[in-house]
């Protein structure tokens, strides 16, 4: 297991896996447009006065402006998972929201980092993820780990990327120590590794361009049978090769086989 001093930050390196994670997410499933990458100087509406607020460290904002975001604007029903059930921050638009008045930094901080943290969270934190009951992935830029709070423990105890080894109690301020150890860490770029890890052995499911499920979700006596059924349509469209597979063509036949076999699951709204 890796030490946590055998990890660090780096911004440039930072950016760069989020960007990989979400280049990844484009290939399998995701629409490519709903990546927007920044401009150079950063995204205009991320300044230190308009997230003055939220008490983060001027590398936290400099980050935050850097960022590649799976687009939130336009309807909100209308959102894509980066991986099951869960949304990524689109910080561009969570700032908007701060600055106009649609919410402030307290219930920013609860959907990005967690009600049992967001009071104790050190301001060079800050969450990956955004929304109620949404998984929380926060990053440490002063240590450079991202922690997964409730990790499904199929994947903290099994996965060849172990979590960092080192005891929150041992590094950590006391304030801060009940949450972190809870919460598994990895590096960063191990992180995003992981998740895509789960993606290639099809643990994880994207079921349209939106939604993605797990394995490690109950389903209902109704579902019974389709996670073997989507798995299998995946690969005879040549996943996980990414030289081999054929989204559009996979996508529409996992559409297909849900609307003939498992219609309470297909997308009828959407497609795919």
């Amino acid at each position: 297991m890796p030490k946590l001093h055998e990890v660090c930050y780096l911004r440039n390196a930072t950016i760069a896996a989020i960007r990989d994670y979400y280049t990844f997410l484009s290939r399998l499933y995701l629409d490519e447009a709903r990546v927007i990458i920044p401009p150079e100087a950063g995204w205009p509406e991320i300044t230190s006065a308009d997230t003055e607020e939220l008490g983060k460290t001027d590398e936290v904002v400099a980050l935050l402006a850097h960022l590649p975001y799976i687009c939130a604007d336009g309807d909100q029903n209308d959102k894509a998972h980066g991986a099951p059930d869960c949304f990524f921050a689109d910080w561009r638009f969570l700032i908007r929201s701060l600055v106009q008045g649609g919410t402030n930094a307290d219930e920013l901080k609860v959907i990005t980092e967690g009600a049992e943290f967001y009071e104790d969270a050190p301001p060079d934190v800050i969450g990956l993820t955004a929304g109620a009951d949404n998984p929380l992935f926060v990053l440490d830029t002063k240590h450079g780990i991202i922690h997964w709070y409730e990790c499904p423990g199929e994947i903290r105890d099994n996965a060849p990327y172990e979590p960092i080894e080192d005891d929150p109690y041992d590094w950590a301020p006391e304030n801060e120590a009940d949450w972190r150890n809870d919460a598994p860490a990895w590096g960063v770029t191990d992180f995003f590794d992981l998740l895509k890890e789960q993606f290639c052995e099809l643990k994880f499911i994207p079921i349209n361009q939106h939604t993605v499920i797990s394995v490690y979700m109950p389903r209902q006596s109704r579902s019974e049978g389709m996670i073997p059924m989507l798995q299998s349509i995946y690969r005879e469209h040549g996943w996980p090769s990414l030289e081999h597979y054929r989204k559009q063509e996979c996508l529409a036949a996992v559409q297909q086989a849900l609307e003939e076999r498992y219609p309470h699951e297909a997308d009828f709204r959407r497609g795919q």
